[in-house]
């Protein structure tokens, strides 16, 4: 039971964070489209920022990160030693990067279309 409720806690607090941050700052929208992650999509699957939903696509990639980190931030305690958790966080950390960016690349280039 205490695992879903930290998976719950961290989940609502990145997701909020990335939210106020992120989501409803539309001004800020075009240093967004500048960044390390939309460039990830825009090279890997080759996207055209304009046509993309900024509003959506922010939104989605918001609540998939808030996802990842939760999910590698709650695996984390089921390892007591330190060195074990970080090892454990970076093992579940970089596939779910992996597959859910690969998700998100593949909805986005469909949608473009």
């Amino acid at each position: 039971m205490t695992y879903l409720i930290a998976f719950i806690i961290s989940f609502s607090i990145v997701y909020l964070f990335y939210l106020f941050t992120v989501v409803l700052q539309k001004k800020k929208y075009d240093k967004f489209k500048k960044s390390n992650q939309v460039m990830y999509f825009v090279n890997k699957y080759k996207l055209n920022v304009n046509k993309i939903n900024m509003q959506k696509f922010t939104n989605i990639l918001g609540l998939t990160n808030a996802l990842i980190i939760a999910i590698a931030f709650t695996a984390t305690f089921l390892v007591e030693n330190l060195f074990l958790q970080l090892l454990v966080g970076l093992i579940v950390l970089i596939p779910l990067l992996l597959i859910f960016y690969s998700l998100i690349g593949l909805y986005l280039k469909k949608e473009g279309k």
